[in-house]
């Protein structure tokens, strides 16, 4: 074991190059793609895809107007290749263009992208070799494969946040107008990846401040005409960056509308009505933005069209569980993972040299990891899987480059033991392939058991919709289990969703007789539970309850 440790600080030695580390990055990227495209290939069309497939193609086709809250421009990637497909003549590639496989692949291309910056940024930080392991964790997070895969806008958001972050700590280093331009077209694009990076107008401002504050003492300590040249700086490049932004969403939204008064607006929510009330301006930005904000915020506000929230056996309905993605990371991020950020976290903030930095480089990683935990661990309503999460884990594993800083001088007892962690990590990842959606660590056990902690995106999102209608061509005398039951006459073989099972989808009381009475006897896929129950057993349920009412 020693000479293994031996030889693998002599191998990152010999990358720890540009030039070298460029190249395993391009591939380990290479194979990113090769896992995320074979593993996707027998998937079931996801609940969501379809809509936001839908709205993409809208957009190539000249037509923003909204028909769902949260559906967002970026999802035109995805039916470009649809639209490229038109153009071409009939046969085998013009099929296969316009099929959904090609659509999601695009999806992958751009995780891809945000990988190479996960890589670029740690390594400009830490160093050639703390960059290949940032980029380790991200291509071998099965939350990043799984939905790097999917027609939806979660792995968008997180890969807009993180080049938002990185133009913007760029900017902060350099004060070049062009990395100030690339920051403001970066945070222009976020907004059409998700709402949740309306949140970035405030705090990558913020950002940006506290990193200069030592500057701004000076400014405060030299009296008002230096105060005022700097707050005339500040505001100048605010309203260049919010103008850039803006021509960039409404590039993005095709014009729509654009300029209409506030108060011809149709808004559903209540704070949006109330400022509507005060204020009679024509709005810069297209309709169908401010206006998918406002249905977003009605949902938050009312519960409208919201879903119940399960964790641990307990549902809730229009109020999250606090902490419930910090739960749900903890069962779905691999051990090695987590094992790693927290010691990188740990030995950054016991190491007075290393936080000698913070303001300068961790403090764009870090600030946003801290509100983005806060906000969905505590305020957040929606909490129907960790897609939504997202966001922080390519921040955090840019992060964790710090803690390989001074790889070459570990100890053989370090390099040994990262080696086991890298073993443990590719072991635990590969074990679960090619259904990375419903993956869930060690921690749990059996893969049987893991809707007994969490449900909904987390585990079943329609992905084995294609086994269920093999299993009933197999079994044609298999039913839907009954949400309440009744006598049967033979043994049954009945086979129920995760979702719906748990309550997830209509309330706990639903499917209670079958989850506190009977344990499933096979699992099909990750999302369907299958039953297996005799005459007897539902007449003495009947005869000892009143679930039979």
């Amino acid at each position: 074991m020693n000479k293994i440790s031996a030889h693998l600080i002599r191998w990152t030695g010999s990358i720890n190059t540009t030039t070298g580390s460029n190249l395993v990055a391009m591939l380990m990227l290479l194979f990113f793609l090769i896992i995320g495209a074979l593993s996707v290939r027998n998937q079931s069309v996801t609940y969501d895809e379809p809509y936001h497939y839908q709205y993409g193609h809208n957009v190539l086709t000249g037509n923003s107007t909204r028909f769902d809250d949260s559906k967002m421009p970026f999802s035109a990637l995805n039916a470009l290749p649809a639209i490229v497909s038109k153009a071409l003549p009939s046969g085998a590639l013009k099929d296969k263009l316009s099929a959904l496989y090609p659509a999601r692949l695009m999806t992958l291309l751009f995780s891809i992208l945000a990988g190479w910056i996960v890589f670029h940024w740690s390594s400009k930080l830490y160093g050639p070799v703390p960059g290949l392991i940032s980029l380790t964790l991200y291509i071998l997070d099965p939350n990043i494969i799984a939905h790097s895969q999917l027609v939806t806008t979660d792995i968008y958001i997180s890969g807009m946040v993180l080049f938002c972050a990185y133009w913007l700590w760029k900017y902060a280093s350099t004060h070049k107008t062009s990395d100030g331009v690339i920051f403001a077209l970066m945070l222009g694009l976020a907004q059409l990846a998700k709402y949740t990076a309306v949140s970035l107008y405030a705090l990558l401002p913020i950002a940006l401040l506290v990193n200069e504050q030592a500057q701004l003492r000076v400014a405060l300590s030299q009296g008002l005409g230096s105060i005022w040249r700097e707050t005339r700086r500040y505001l100048l490049y605010a309203i260049i960056v919010v103008a850039i932004s803006i021509l960039v969403i409404n590039l993005g939204f095709l014009f729509n509308r654009s300029f209409t008064n506030l108060r011809d607006y149709d808004l559903k929510s209540s704070l949006f009505q109330a400022i509507q009330a005060k204020i009679n301006i024509p709005i810069p930005t297209p309709y169908p933005y401010l206006e998918g904000f406002d249905w977003i915020s009605a949902k938050e506000s009312t519960n409208l069209g919201f879903i119940y929230i399960y964790l641990f056996g307990n549902t809730r309905f229009g109020q999250g569980f606090p902490g419930y993605y910090l739960v749900a990371s903890l069962l779905k991020v691999p051990l090695t993972t987590q094992i790693i950020i927290i010691t990188a976290l740990v030995v950054y903030f016991s190491d007075r040299q290393r936080r000698k930095s913070f303001l300068k480089n961790e403090w764009f990683l870090l600030w946003l990891v801290f509100f983005y935990t806060i906000y969905f661990n505590f305020f957040y309503k929606s909490q129907i899987g960790i897609r939504y999460y997202l966001v922080v884990f390519p921040l955090l594993y840019v992060f964790a480059g710090n803690l390989f800083t001074n790889w070459s001088k570990f100890t053989r007892t370090q390099a040994i033991t990262c080696l086991a962690l890298g073993i443990f990590l590719l072991g635990s990842v590969f074990s679960k392939y090619p259904n990375y959606l419903p993956y869930f660590n060690e921690l749990i056990g059996n893969q049987k058991t893991a809707y007994k902690y969490l449900a909904d995106s987390n585990l079943e999102w329609g992905q084995d919709t294609h086994l269920l209608e093999q299993f009933r061509k197999d079994h044609p005398r298999a039913k839907k289990a009954p949400e309440t039951p009744g006598l049967i006459t033979e043994n049954a073989t009945y086979y129920v969703s995760i979702n719906r099972l748990v309550g997830a989808i209509n309330g706990p009381e639903n499917y209670r007789w079958l989850r506190e009475n009977f344990e499933p006897v096979d699992l099909l896929g990750n999302s369907f539970l299958i039953y297996k129950i005799k005459p007897a057993e539902i007449r003495k349920l009947c005869e000892t309850s009143t679930y039979c009412k």
